[in-house]
């Protein structure tokens, strides 16, 4: 089963409080990193998520798009890159 991950508060513009998962700050930076182009970024990011937090949805989410950008890095002919992360991937229990 999925693990309840540590959290932590915010307060957002209008003085409330709100909580959000640690696993669940680090995925939506490695998104924003991935939109922006950032790869290399997002793709520490995710592996961040699977080493510390394996059973969580966010390790889930983040081996998808782990497999997604590789699936990309292969398309563009990049394959060395792409077997590198599947490689990573793969040595994370």
């Amino acid at each position: 089963m999925f693990s309840m991950p540590e959290e932590f508060s915010i307060t957002n513009g209008m003085g409330e409080m709100t909580n959000f998962s640690a696993p669940f700050k680090l995925l939506s930076m490695a998104n924003e990193f991935e939109r922006a182009g950032v790869i290399l970024y997002a793709v520490e990011l995710y592996t961040k998520i699977l080493d510390n937090y394996p059973d969580t949805f966010e390790a889930v989410a983040s081996r998808l798009a782990l497999f997604l950008i590789a699936s990309r890095y292969e398309n563009d002919g990049k394959k060395e890159s792409a077997i590198a992360i599947i490689r990573r991937i793969s040595t994370i229990k």
